[in-house]
């Protein structure tokens, strides 16, 4: 899905805002019909307090009789006022069910608790539209936040964590018959993006559009948003190497996080977008390896073949 391969980091510029997309529940209730009943008991209540009234004019020996009843029918007509208004307050659906809450991505337990407690679901137009087994747990957050597989919390292992998504285009840089330097995987605008491996983010860039137009400007060829992180392990298939990991065309960043910040294998770090020369919204995942100390770029024979870093 990528138009051609990437040549060097984009300067950052301006995030965009978020574009969440995500899942359903087909089980909303319906409005209740207690209103009605309600309805029929105020009425009743306010007769008790006409006949009330008028048993005042016939004779004041039942003046006090008549004083009861009309606070009993009064009573009466605020209690069904009361549970009038409890009862038609309860005619949306459960805000434990967050696809009535909009789209975006939901843990298991915010769908339906003890069912899939520790999946990641993007739930789009009340459907599911994909889904991620979380290895650490997924993460309920307030509402507003979207839901997130939780970080390693230390338990980080050297190997890549494999993106989300469908592959639409794989590597074949450096003697493979292409010039795709990374491994491509579509999925919609907004998917959750978890750090393949703990690291450091030592590169970013956000604000950029999509400018694919059918074809690639050369000043679109390098205006994309990404994230960068160099592993903390350096390079696990081969000693005295740094490993940097790229995720481009990103729609935005995750909350927190900037250059310098520290990252755990899985906690999330961006969102999945479609800027710059992207003809469909997916994730580019690239790895390079160099030299202990020596910078990092995109589009070289540096450049490896992700999948052969790929947990097992």
């Amino acid at each position: 899905m990528t138009a051609s391969p990437h040549r060097r980091d984009a300067a950052p510029r301006l995030a965009l805002p978020l574009a969440l997309t995500l899942v359903a529940c087909a089980d909303a209730p319906g409005a209740p019909t207690s209103a009605t009943t309600t309805t029929s008991t105020t009425t009743a209540a306010a007769a008790s307090t006409t006949g009330a009234s008028s048993s005042t004019a016939t004779s004041s020996a039942d003046a006090s009789t008549t004083a009861d009843a009309t606070a009993t029918a009064a009573a009466a007509t605020t209690n069904s006022t009361g549970t009038d208004t409890a009862d038609t307050t309860d005619t949306s659906a459960p805000t434990t069910c967050p696809c009535f809450a909009g789209d975006g991505p939901y843990c298991g337990a915010s769908l339906k608790p003890g069912e899939a407690d520790n999946v990641l679901f993007q739930c789009k137009g009340k459907a599911t539209e994909s889904k991620q087994t979380c290895a650490n747990g997924c993460q309920v957050n307030p509402p507003g936040v979207p839901d997130e597989c939780k970080g390693g919390g230390g338990n980080n292992e050297c190997c890549l964590q494999k993106p989300p998504g469908t592959l639409t285009q794989s590597y074949s840089a450096c003697g493979q018959g292409g010039s795709h330097y990374g491994i491509d995987y579509g999925t919609a605008v907004g998917t959750p993006i978890y750090a393949g491996m703990a690291g450091t983010v030592v590169g970013l860039a956000t604000g950029y559009p999509n400018c694919y137009n059918n074809g690639c400007s050369q000043s679109c060829w390098n205006a994309f948003n990404y994230v960068k992180i160099k592993s903390d392990c350096g390079d696990p298939n081969e000693g005295g190497k740094d490993f940097f990991i790229y995720y481009l065309h990103i729609d935005s960043l995750a909350p927190g996080i900037a250059k310098n910040v520290h990252v755990d294998q899985g906690q999330l770090v961006a969102y999945s977008g479609n800027s710059g020369c992207s003809s469909g919204p997916h994730i580019h995942i690239e790895t390079v390896s160099v030299p202990a100390g020596q910078s990092a770029s995109l589009s070289t024979c540096s450049s490896q073949n992700p999948a052969g870093h790929y947990c097992p």
